[in-house]
């Protein structure tokens, strides 16, 4: 299975993002705690150099010590990051500090464009900003279409969509994107990606996997298990893997299987350290 999504909306949101970056002083780029590496668009970079500071969303739902460890990483670089897990209003303090020390020359509220991939956050984040349910928030990648400007306390936001690169390269930061709905589960394989997931699990987080769904017999079929334990069964017994896929997605996606990281320091690094 070979990864690629690309809709069209993507190509007119770039040539607006690139329009508007002309607009802004500076850039809020929303990634994904539990993909750090890979819920970073490589184009963002290039399309400005103006100061942005990344926000790491979701981060109660990541591995703490590898988050800490992508901001120590990142930090090292000269890169400005927060940590920030929005739906309790942790790192939005941060948030405005970093934007208080950043644009002390302006003599008007600075003016940032909240970019990232699809449904990393970028609308939750604006919501806690402004104090209000001003942007548009789904579960579902492509919610946000349009342009937006939003006034919060110190500065003004704009809003912008998800915005993809047109190849993966990667297809496996492609399979972390979709385990983490930034990629739609229509266009993939989930029986496929989430194998892919369980081997990782069990090689990176053995007693997660063992504590949700107790422990596998060597040489036995981790989903296969999960499906029979679960009661998704097809009649005769046979254990039905696409709904199988679904409950672990499930599972992974609501916190259910406990903090985890999908991006480690070193293996993506290899991989990626062309988006730094």
């Amino acid at each position: 299975m070979t990864i690629q999504w690309y809709p069209g909306h993507m190509t007119r949101a770039k040539r607006m993002i690139r329009e508007e970056l002309k607009l802004v002083d500076g850039l809020l780029e929303v990634a994904d705690a539990r993909v750090p590496v890979s819920s970073r668009n490589p184009e963002l970079a290039e399309l400005t150099a103006k100061p942005r500071l990344i926000v790491l969303t979701k981060a109660d739902l990541a591995d703490p010590q590898a988050t800490e460890g992508w901001k120590e990483y990142w930090q090292a670089q000269g890169e400005s990051v927060v940590a920030a897990n929005l739906l309790r209003g942790q790192g939005l303090k941060e948030i405005r500090q970093w934007v208080g020390k950043t644009f002390p020359q302006l003599r008007r509220l600075p003016r940032l464009l909240v970019a990232g991939i699809p449904n990393v956050g970028k609308s939750t984040l604006i919501n806690g900003l402004t104090g209000r349910r001003g942007a548009a928030v789904g579960a579902r990648p492509g919610v946000t279409r349009g342009k937006q400007w939003l006034s919060a306390p110190g500065m003004q936001l704009l809003d912008s969509p998800g915005l993809l690169w047109p190849k993966f390269e990667d297809q496996e930061a492609a399979k972390r994107l979709v385990l983490v709905a930034s990629i739609r589960d229509e266009v993939v394989d989930p029986v496929e990606i989430v194998w892919w997931f369980l081997e990782y699990l069990q090689a990176e987080y053995p007693q997660a996997l063992e504590e949700r769904y107790g422990s596998f017999d060597q040489g036995s079929s981790p989903l296969e298990e999960i499906g029979r334990r679960r009661g998704c069964l097809l009649r005769g017994g046979i254990v039905d893997l696409h709904q199988a896929a679904a409950v672990v997605l499930k599972d992974f996606r609501t916190g259910k299987l406990g903090a985890i990281t999908l991006d480690k320091l070193g293996g993506a690094l290899e991989d990626a350290d062309y988006r730094n």
